[in-house]
């Protein structure tokens, strides 16, 4: 099980996405078939998915859909990337002790009103995160976690040492929001063995 790199034609070196090949093999899939017009990424790190996406986006003339990707810090070799469709944010946004946001305009000056927006999860209290944006979510938008298998049982017997070693969040832990907010689970074929899942509210 290894994690996969990503040849970014901005930095024209590669860089480990954190993520899985099954990931990286179907994030294309799945960026055309929810056709955001904004992507919230929570948790840059080395900047791989990030600048995956950016890449396809422009690949399939989204030129309209715009990223912005928030962490603590910021990576040297990512410091003088300037992308028109990418907004990198540093600097904490999350008020973890009362689930809110120190910088709500961060996020509601992004997002979409009209169009698809995208969450992403994957920064270092994703379940926090997640319970955190549940309530900016609008019909039709999408909010994935990263680290996720459904229990503990399915972990150790279906992910650790086959797919993804790692498990931050599971059914039980989103459940609650799933009930308060209306969230569907979505597509689950295609986002589940990627260590992802996946939300649609509806």
């Amino acid at each position: 099980m290894n994690q996969g790199r990503y040849c970014s034609s901005k930095l024209n070196i590669k860089i480990n996405t954190q993520q899985n090949q099954y990931f990286l093999d179907h994030v294309e899939e799945m960026l055309l078939l929810i056709n955001p017009s904004r992507i919230i990424e929570i948790g840059t790190a080395r900047g791989g998915v990030t600048l995956l996406m950016s890449d396809i986006l422009y690949k399939h003339n989204m030129y309209n859909s715009k990223i912005k990707t928030f962490d603590i810090s910021m990576r040297a070799h990512l410091k003088n990337i300037k992308v028109p469709n990418i907004e990198f944010y540093v600097g904490n946004v999350f008020r973890y002790k009362d689930e809110s946001l120190i910088k709500e305009e961060e996020i509601t000056n992004f997002i979409s009103k009209d169009h698809t927006n995208l969450f992403l999860c994957d920064g270092g209290y994703k379940v926090k995160e997640f319970i955190t944006l549940c309530p900016y979510l609008k019909s039709g938008d999408v909010i994935m976690l990263h680290d996720y298998a459904p229990n503990k049982e399915i972990f150790e017997s279906e992910y650790k040492d086959k797919i993804w070693n790692w498990m931050e969040v599971t059914d039980k832990d989103i459940l609650p929001c799933i009930e308060k907010y209306n969230l569907s689970y979505y597509e689950m074929g295609l986002i589940k063995p990627s260590a992802w899942v996946a939300l649609i509210k509806k």
